[in-house]
């Protein structure tokens, strides 16, 4: 069981996503900034004498407005920030025009499967319902 091995051309293509985050961050009298730590989570912010973090990704296989998946995954390396306070996991889906926001709280709580995708074999992922995700329109 080993994870994705890291790709530095996917990671490219979708590093800007960031930036719609902190957008729609700042929007909402966040100060924001993408994490110059390649290593840490992808989206600083301060708000009301608080420090949040965001994580986020891509989903290229939600194309449109409507999240076609009966559940939400993230992979389960992902919860080594959940354990932190203030801490969101944004999925965008591929237009970047809509966003499932869940927190670290919630992806603690929920089950763990194992499913195989097109980069690993057996790979751990927790499996978040889509009634703990926050549906924004960006």
């Amino acid at each position: 069981m080993a994870g994705k091995p890291f790709d530095r051309a996917l990671y490219d293509q979708d590093d800007q996503a960031k930036l719609v985050v902190v957008g729609f961050l700042e929007g909402r009298r966040f100060e924001a900034w993408v994490n110059e730590d390649d290593y840490g989570v992808d989206v600083l912010a301060d708000r009301d004498g608080f420090r949040w973090q965001f994580e986020v990704e891509v989903k290229h296989g939600w194309k449109g407005d409507d999240f076609p998946f009966g559940s939400l995954h993230y992979a389960a390396r992902k919860l080594k920030w959940a354990h932190e306070p203030r801490t969101w996991y944004c999925t965008l889906n591929d237009e970047w025009n809509r966003m499932l926001v869940v927190s670290g709280e919630v992806l603690m709580m929920c089950d763990v499967v194992f499913k195989d995708t097109i980069y690993t074999s057996d790979e751990p992922f927790v499996e978040v319902p889509l009634d703990q995700c926050w549906l924004v329109v960006l």
